[in-house]
């Protein structure tokens, strides 16, 4: 069996529209020589003259391509049935592939000489189209996206109650799976950071969902000075800064919305999973782009990327983690205690899944082990909190500056409990 948690973790990989035709040897004479391995999505496979019968339809882990990529003679022609994401197998490629997964390889070159898809030796010349079906991604979980855990439990204070202002306020849609605020969620109206701008620079940007440009703003690495060491829970303070406030870009034609780095450096992505509540959210909310950025702008923002995290097949999980300790840190800083646990559990439940189901170095294992730690101390919960601190004490080639915040929690956990 492929591993297509693998290849969609390390790529490299292309997103095909709906109704785009594959290139492969043979159909188009200037085309690289490439061949394929679909990760999400459904291809469907037609004769070479583009005009005759469906003889089948591919599915996730099935490979295509092979025949024309080692014979240059053109059988198929392959069209996306939906949107699809595939794993490509070029000249320059195949080489690197065939030393570091020889077991893929080996795979490829065995489907290379039986006809392409699962259900070809079944089809006949007259074989009507199979119905389109929703394709499942199978991937598994991506390596854990580096993500800075939240911080701990501020004193709960009362928190401010939504108030009626002139200032544009995001509105509660209404999508198909529920509200975009979760019970609870409040509106901060007013509260405002105008220093943290002279800390981010204007940059273009292109929507990988829409596929307009447009603008919006990225953070001046280099300026960021730590005001604090960083806490157990890996959380960093930066002199009159918040990188929260600028973590999410998001798109002001659809409203499409992410972390910054799924821009620069685009993932496997499923349109279809979130085309439906994203339409109608963004009939539902009114951001508003061109005014000093506030908070509620900023607490929007995260709220539409976990529902676009949706798309994000094996990426999910992490990106997910990142968001709620987000989130979570910005509950902190307008002191609802209430919601900041809330939305901690929710960041300790998404970096216990990449735990779970994701192969991570030594030091993304110690990392995400302490992100568990503390959003469940934070959230005032204990899901094997010893556990984990023991496996970022134990993990071989690990970094000593997290073992030595594990042995302290340890420490203190004891002396807690005495």
């Amino acid at each position: 069996m492929i591993d297509i948690g693998w290849m969609t973790q390390n790529g490299p990989w292309e997103n095909f529209s709906q109704g785009q035709v594959i290139p492969c040897p043979g159909a188009f004479g200037d085309s690289e020589k490439a061949m394929y391995i679909l990760l999400a999505g459904k291809i469907d496979i037609t004769g070479s003259d583009n005009g005759g019968p469906q003889a089948a339809s591919l599915h996730p882990g099935d490979v295509f391509g092979g025949d024309e990529y080692f014979t240059g003679k053109t059988r198929y022609v392959y069209t996306a049935a939906v949107d699809s994401v595939a794993y490509v197998i070029s000249e320059s490629t195949f080489y690197e592939l065939s030393r570091s997964k020889p077991d893929i390889v080996f795979e490829v070159l065995r489907a290379a000489y039986t006809p392409p898809g699962r259900h070809v030796t079944q089809a006949t010349p007259t074989a009507q189209a199979a119905p389109a079906v929703q394709a499942t991604p199978t991937a598994q979980a991506a390596p854990a996206v580096q993500a800075t855990p939240t911080a701990q439990t501020a004193p709960a204070v009362q928190a401010q109650p939504a108030a009626k202002t002139t200032t544009p306020e995001p509105k509660a849609a209404i999508p198909v799976s529920g509200k975009i605020f979760p019970e609870g969620h409040k509106s901060y109206p007013g509260l405002t950071k105008p220093d943290y701008a002279k800390l981010v620079y204007p940059k273009d940007y292109t929507c990988p969902y829409c596929k307009k440009k447009f603008n919006d703003f990225r953070i001046f690495g280099s300026k960021l000075y730590e005001s604090a060491p960083m806490r157990y829970d890996l959380r960093r303070f930066y002199r009159d800064f918040q990188p929260a406030w600028y973590d999410i870009v998001v798109c002001r034609h659809c409203y499409f919305s992410t972390v910054h780095g799924f821009y620069t450096e685009p993932k496997p992505f499923l349109k279809q999973k979130v085309e439906n509540e994203l339409a109608v959210i963004s009939e539902s909310i009114d951001l508003d782009f061109d005014s000093e950025r506030d908070i509620d702008f900023v607490f929007t923002s995260h709220y539409l990327a976990l529902l676009c995290a949706n798309g994000y097949l094996s990426y999910a999980n992490p990106l997910r983690a990142k968001i709620w300790g987000n989130i979570s840190w910005l509950y902190e800083d307008v002191s609802d205690a209430e919601m900041e646990r809330f939305a901690a559990e929710k960041a300790a439940l998404a970096y216990e899944n990449v735990y779970a189901g994701t192969a991570m170095t030594p030091v993304q294992e110690q990392t995400t082990c302490l992100s568990i730690v503390g959003m469940q101390l934070r959230a005032g919960i204990d899901r094997n909190l010893k556990k984990f601190l023991y496996q970022v004490k134990t993990t071989k080639m690990g970094e000593k500056a997290y073992v030595k915040m594990a042995e302290d929690l340890m420490d203190e956990m004891r002396e807690s409990a005495q």
